[in-house]
């Protein structure tokens, strides 16, 4: 893909005819993965390896898949195949694939620390979401998709994730304009006694990305941001945004799956061309 950003708002995993695992705890099943609270979680049976079956009813197009909150070691891989007759014959097979992305390059982090192939750390896993991302190299059209999931050293005796992700990928005919804003908000209460003393009720971060689309068709901005993110995700449900696709480098700290802060308007700049401010906050 281009180096433009994704802004992927249809999960297809969600209207799925059938989802299916061959290892869940009957308390959470792989039907948690289409919940937009990702802390309702599906988890395999003390298992650490698993298959996931999804029916989506007809062919539609996909670009990329995104596994979203998971408790996949560094060790862990996943595999993808799609099919149009339930795998009678395989349409596209990703291979064995890291279910981590390095997230550096040799010589990035200060002296003296050094991690195996650009892995994150766990320690560094834990101040995210960890979520596992495979883009497609062109579009697929297909009706089932299969996950195979291993991690054998993982430690806690199962697999578990909050969120699948299958679906189209919109990237702006021009990337987002120069100025876009990643921070960390930490809504911790902070309360100071009279006498001096700091207390602090923390709670937990989530990272929020503020960019803005500039110069786009009309045709385009109001068929895929004022129509289909705006109409019909609104505030109340999840979008996935990857602002650079082609550096997975970026992909731990960048990518958040989240929603919109706020509708804002779709403004018209100049000539037939509109621009617009997006929020993306993240869901944790």
């Amino acid at each position: 893909m281009a180096e433009k950003i994704i802004i992927s708002s249809e999960n297809y995993v969600d209207s799925a005819s059938t989802l299916t695992a061959d290892s869940a705890v009957s308390t959470l099943p792989v039907t948690n993965l289409q919940d937009i609270q990702i802390v309702k979680v599906w988890r395999t049976n003390s298992a650490t390896s698993a298959e996931i079956n999804i029916d989506l009813g007809s062919q539609k197009i996909m670009d990329f898949f995104a596994l979203i909150a998971h408790n996949l070691t560094t060790s862990a891989t996943v595999r993808w195949r799609l099919s149009n007759d339930n795998f009678s014959t395989t349409l596209y097979d990703s291979g064995t694939l890291d279910a981590w992305a390095p997230v550096e390059a040799f010589g990035g982090s200060p002296w003296g620390v050094f991690t195996w192939g650009g892995l994150p750390s766990a320690s560094v896993i834990s101040l995210y979401n960890a979520s596992t991302f495979t883009l497609l190299p062109s579009a697929q059209i297909a009706r089932y998709i299969r996950l195979n999931i291993a991690d054998s050293t993982n430690s806690a005796g199962y697999l578990e994730a909050g969120r699948l992700i299958a679906g189209p990928a919109y990237q702006p005919t021009i990337n987002y304009a120069n100025g876009v804003s990643f921070e960390f908000v930490d809504d911790s209460r902070v309360t100071k006694s009279r006498g001096g003393q700091v207390f602090v009720d923390e709670v937990r971060k989530y990272r929020r990305v503020t960019f803005d689309l500039i110069h786009l068709p009309e045709s385009e901005i109001f068929t895929n941001i004022f129509n289909n993110i705006d109409r019909v995700k609104g505030v109340s449900k999840d979008v996935l945004v990857i602002p650079q696709p082609s550096d997975s480098a970026t992909w731990l700290t960048q990518n958040i799956y989240g929603r919109l802060a706020a509708i804002g308007p779709v403004e018209n700049t100049t000539l037939s061309r509109y621009s617009r401010t997006m929020t993306v906050e993240e869901i944790i």
